[in-house]
């Protein structure tokens, strides 16, 4: 009897460990698989979500170029357009540096030939050729560099000094001027050519050079 009993408990022992060995088994498998499966859905979710950004990055990143195509375009056409109108003022303001020089440089003189203007009125010219000339470049200045447009003013302020030093004299009848101040009006006027005929064509070739380097640096950047 007693034998029975022992079988029986041993029997309902091994069982119990057989159920309860196949009740971890199954949690363990199905424990698992949930792991499983929320792994896969998390890793399929976070595929989708790495895809969606770098979509989201190639959308912002092509837009980026393109506006940065746009600025840089928009740019160059504008630093074109400033290049140009560079090379255009400095062509006007060198028309109208020659001119002024041409026409003073006439009054200044001390060779005159028939039918030519009187001293009087090239006076007037050569003075309107230098006040046209400064008219402009007052306008136009701000497209030029600073060490040039001080060159470029010094240049024809002397200029203009040297004209209205003479010119002073020559608007006096010369039968009313005094042995002295005939003498000044002499000494004025070969002070004045000394200048033109020496000085002028040094400081114009100088500015004449500097004029040519930065249209060379206009075409270099066109």
């Amino acid at each position: 009897m007693s034998d029975f009993f022992l079988q029986l408990l041993s029997s309902a022992a091994v069982s119990a460990f057989l159920s309860g060995f196949v009740i971890w088994l199954t949690k363990s498998w199905i424990s698992e698989r949930i792991k499983n499966s929320i792994k896969n859905e998390y890793d399929e979710k976070l595929e989708t979500h790495k895809a969606q950004l770098k979509a989201q990055a190639d959308v912002e990143s092509e837009r980026l170029r393109s506006q940065l195509s746009i600025a840089a375009t928009e740019h160059q056409v504008k630093f074109s357009r400033l290049h140009d109108k560079r090379a255009e003022v400095i062509a006007e303001l060198y028309g109208l540096l020659v001119q002024a020089h041409w026409d003073a440089g006439s009054f200044i003189s001390p060779v005159e030939f028939g039918g030519e203007p009187t001293k009087k009125e090239k006076y007037v010219t050569a003075m309107n050729a230098i006040a046209d000339f400064f008219r402009f470049f007052e306008k136009n200045k701000i497209y030029l560099p600073i060490e040039l447009c001080d060159l470029l003013e010094k240049f024809v302020q002397t200029m203009r000094q040297k004209v209205i030093g003479f010119g002073v004299y020559v608007n006096i009848d010369e039968d009313a001027l005094a042995p002295q101040t005939y003498k000044k009006k002499h000494e004025a006027w070969m002070a004045s050519w000394e200048y033109f005929d020496k000085e002028v064509p040094v400081a114009r070739a100088a500015l004449e050079q500097e004029l040519r380097n930065i249209l060379g640096s206009v075409d270099a950047k066109s």
